[in-house]
Order: C-alpha cells, then structure tokens, then sequence
C-alpha cells in the first residue's frame, strides 16, 4: 500500500479554541466559496480524522491553521503541539499556524509559534483583508515585508492565501527575492476567481511557478468546484498542474474534513491516484507526490 502524507487537513475543538466562522453567525464570505457549511460547525478531532481515512496509509499529516481567532493563534498552536502529544500519537506531525504579518508584534508571535517542536510554517493573509483600507497592498507594506523576512530565519515555510489576482505580479516577484524562502501554494493553485481572464492567469502562473524551485503546490481543495464536482471537472486543471510544475514539487492534500462537504475522504484520495496516472506518473513520481515530497517540505 503506497504511503501517504496529507499536507492540509484540520481538526478543531469549539471547546478549546475560538473559531468565529465555526460558532458565530455562519459567514456569508465562507458559503459563498465552499457552499452550505452547516454540518461541519461542530468538533472536529483527531479522532474523526482517523475514522474518516480509515484504511489509507496515511503516515503523517500537516494541519493548517483553521481560521482560529487571529488574537489565539499561539493558543491553537499549543493545543495543536498537546494533540500530537497525547491522543495523536504524534499527529499532527507538523502544523501550519495563522499569523498577522501587519501586526507590530508578529516577530514575537512568530516566536511564541516556534517554541512548538511540530511548528512547521506560516499562513498569513495576502489580500488586503475585509478591515483593511481598500488601497492596501500588505506586499507592498514594508512592515509586512519585514516581518515575512522572518519566517525564512526560523525555517518556516509561507503557504500562500488568497493572493488577488491584481497581486500576481507582486507575489512573482516576492518569490524571486527570496529563493531561500519555500512558498506552498493550497488547493491547485487557484483563487477563488473562476472567470476566463482568472484561469488563463493561472495557466500562465504555473509556468512560471515550475521554474521557480522554491515553489510547491498542493493537489487539493476539489471541493471548490463545489459540492457535486466530478473528476472530469478537475481533470483538465490537475493535469496542466503537473505538467507544468513537475513531480518533485508537487504534494497532496485532503482539506478535510472541509471537503466532507463534497466528498469522502477516500474519493478524494481515489481521485489523486486516477489522475496521477491519466498523467503517466510513474511509481517513483507517485511515491513522491504522495509522500517524499512532504516529508522534506515539512521535515517530517
């Protein structure tokens, strides 16, 4: 049975931490993306992960931050490091925390973060931000630059979040300024901008994503194409994205139990198998997609 490593999936305890897209009023912005959310705004634990992938060889897996109130983030961390401690047995082997590169503390949050063996990495917000003044552009806030410096020092890597596509130009060039820095781009690469000029910029992204060696993507987020899609639908985008970006800079992931929305867990896995061969993966490119890959990314 081939090893794997989800490199994005979620767990979350409503009694523990404070999740306001999970308790308060349901958020417009979130349906809007990923359809009626109702039936995940309940616990979420290490336990269910496990029940739900079941007989899958997943040997280890990476937790992304899941909107945790921005002022707990460290609080979700430390609860995140206490799960892989007891009922975990390790898992999650790394996690990805939330961090406010604007804020005028965020060296000593990023800091607070690190002192957890399992932390792994940063995600931090991109677009201006619902609060934000409409003219601004945290790429080019060097407050935001300074502190994203920082993540490179403690061997972190940057997953990407909704970078606009008027940003593309100004994250292209972030990536190039830091070639020591890793940059995880989630779900395919994509945003949530479905038009045509937004897909023939993602087509042009992923050339220029593939050259750059410091730059990953993720096969993951299939329930953005909503809550019936089907593997013809993202066929076409999964095999651009290999072709363009190659095996060696490629993971997967489940995004659950989001993705419980649309699919099981299984068939999200059932359909990276499919497509990598309608791709004509080999065995060594599936091994790594599935599992080399991730475990240097994440020092695993």
């Amino acid at each position: 049975m081939e090893k794997l490593i989800d490199t994005h999936f979620h767990i979350w305890d409503l009694k523990e931490n404070y999740y306001p897209w999970l308790t308060d009023k349901p958020s417009d912005n979130i349906t809007r993306i990923i359809g009626d959310y109702s039936k995940i705004r309940r616990d979420y634990l290490i336990e269910d992960f496990r029940q739900d992938h079941g007989g899958l060889n997943i040997v280890a897996a990476v937790h992304l931050q899941a909107d945790v109130n921005l002022a707990d983030s460290v609080k979700e961390s430390a609860w995140l490091q206490s799960v892989a401690d007891t009922s975990g047995n390790g898992m999650p082997q790394g996690f990805v925390a939330r961090g406010d590169l604007r804020a005028p503390n965020a060296a000593e949050v990023i800091e607070a973060h690190c002192a957890f063996p399992n932390m792994r990495g940063m995600r931090a917000e991109m677009h201006p931000g619902l609060d934000a003044a409409p003219d601004y552009n945290p790429l080019k806030d060097e407050v935001w630059l300074s502190n994203f410096a920082l993540l490179e020092k403690h061997g972190l890597v940057f997953e990407v979040r909704a970078a606009s596509p008027e940003q593309t130009e100004d994250v292209i060039k972030l990536m190039r300024a830091h070639p020591g820095q890793k940059f995880v781009f989630p779900h395919l690469g994509l945003s949530i901008w479905r038009d045509a000029e937004a897909i023939a910029a993602w087509k042009r992204n992923i050339r220029i994503y593939g050259e750059l060696p410091n730059v990953f993507v993720k096969l993951s987020g299939y329930g953005l194409f909503g809550e019936h899609w089907t593997i013809d639908e993202v066929r076409p985008y999964v095999l651009d994205l290999i072709e363009a970006i190659g095996p060696d800079k490629l993971v997967c992931g489940s995004n659950y139990p989001v993705d419980s929305i649309a699919s099981s867990y299984v068939r999200i896995w059932d359909t990276h198998s499919e497509l990598l061969n309608d791709a004509g993966c080999t065995s060594q490119d599936r091994g790594k997609i599935f599992h080399d890959n991730a475990k240097s990314l994440y020092r695993l």
